[in-house]
């Protein structure tokens, strides 16, 4: 089985789990009644604590390192301090200030062909640049789907959307906007089954954007990297339709890796997500 923070978090959890098991089903009788109970506690915080640092450890991580006020060194002069929502450098006296943001799309059903669609979104692109004047960076790290696996999403979305809709027709006053939202949301999920049929390989794609800000002090720095990141929330999310935030802990830290380093194998890839 691969060693990756998924698998760990995973192993932790359950390790945890039956401790707690193991201590209910034979410490009672030797440990008493209280002292079991308080045991028990400690070991469902522990579990609790374990699954809250792996699904919002962006949230968990940067609070506790504020909190104790830990910066950690990233190599080359990089470091992250204890807010860890900017990677810091000092070059000859000026001080560098990066914040990654994510980028989501959201795919919805339309009317207009591909080509049509892809034409409207370039001169947006085009426009939305035209209006940012310093240096930004957009990725596109691409991959290739698990195919059965993402047929398998499709079908079970398909099928809650068809759900859905039938309920929505059954009532003695269905809603027509409803019913629209949901006819659309099968048809495009049609449109991804008929792709796939056709032979169509889904791809994956993570988009992050980048940008630096220098200033005479960290602060100052800081602060001008977030102004940049106001300006690129304003500007190109607001013409894609694109959902921009920046990122903190452990996304943040991954996006830096990211500029040196990718993991070669897809699996890997969405692991380590």
């Amino acid at each position: 089985m691969e060693l990756s923070e998924r698998n760990t978090a995973f192993a932790a959890l359950g390790l945890n789990m039956f401790t707690l098991a193991v201590l209910f089903m034979t410490g009672g009788a030797a440990l008493g009644g209280l002292t079991m109970t308080v045991l028990f506690a400690i070991g469902a915080l522990g579990l609790f604590a374990t699954y809250a640092s792996f699904v919002a450890g962006y949230t968990v991580m940067p609070l506790i390192t504020k909190n104790l006020r830990v910066t950690e060194i990233m190599g080359n002069g990089y470091k992250v301090p204890p807010s860890q929502d900017v990677v810091l450098k000092n070059v000859g006296g000026i001080y560098e200030a990066t914040i990654f943001m994510k980028a989501k799309f959201y795919e919805a059903a339309t009317s207009e062909t591909e080509e049509a669609a892809t034409t409207a979104y370039m001169e947006l692109w085009e426009r939305a640049l035209a209006g940012i004047k310093f240096p930004m960076k957009f990725s596109l790290i691409a991959y290739l789907e698990d195919i059965a696996k993402y047929r398998e999403n499709i079908e079970t979305q398909r099928y809650a959307a068809t759900i859905k809709l039938g309920k929505e027709k059954e009532k003695p006053q269905p809603d027509a906007l409803v019913i629209d939202k949901w006819e659309k949301e099968k048809a495009r999920l049609d449109g991804l089954l008929y792709k796939l049929t056709a032979g169509e390989k889904p791809m994956g794609a993570v988009m992050y954007v980048g940008t630096t800000g220098i200033g005479v002090s960290e602060d100052a720095a800081v602060a001008a990297a977030k102004r940049q990141v106001g300006e690129i929330r304003s500007t190109v999310a607001n013409a894609l339709n694109v959902e921009i935030k920046a990122v903190n802990g452990e996304d943040m830290k991954r996006c830096f890796r990211w500029e040196t380093w990718i993991p070669p194998d897809p699996k890997e890839f969405v692991a380590s997500m």
